[in-house]
């Protein structure tokens, strides 16, 4: 199994990405966090096998909650599913320590299969991302 913390502030996000992690047979979801900083705290706590962070939530964003949860525990990957394409979400995300990068556009099964792949020691690019 899989063990996945959802890190996002949009409720509805958050409860259609569990529910659907919840169909797959080798993803558990272990958490659900409403911004970066309860990220942070459950990250921490749980230490998931896979973080789903969103980027721009109040309080911490997702940047931050990425650079600080790497800074604290280096063995953390960190799936970024997100709307923003542009590049001062991307490269400073990419660098605070995500490993895979997804839009919010991909389907259910593309986020679950970046979060196989990244748990695997794979990064994922968004096809529309490796343009960048």
């Amino acid at each position: 199994m899989i063990n996945v913390l959802i890190v996002d502030d949009h409720e509805t996000v958050r409860m259609g990405v569990s529910a659907f992690l919840s169909t797959q047979d080798d993803l558990v979801v272990v958490g659900e966090a409403r911004n970066g900083l309860e990220g942070v705290e459950k990250a921490l706590e749980l230490k998931p096998d896979v973080i789903v962070m969103d980027l721009v939530m109040d309080g911490m964003d997702g940047i931050e909650a990425t650079r600080t949860i790497k800074s604290k525990w280096k063995e953390a990957r960190i799936v970024v599913v997100t709307s923003f394409l542009d590049n001062d979400k991307l490269r400073p995300a990419l660098e605070a320590g995500a490993v895979s990068y997804v839009l919010k556009t991909s389907s259910a099964m593309q986020i679950a299969d970046a979060i196989r792949k990244t748990h695997a020691g794979e990064s994922v690019l968004d096809a529309k991302v490796q343009g960048k």
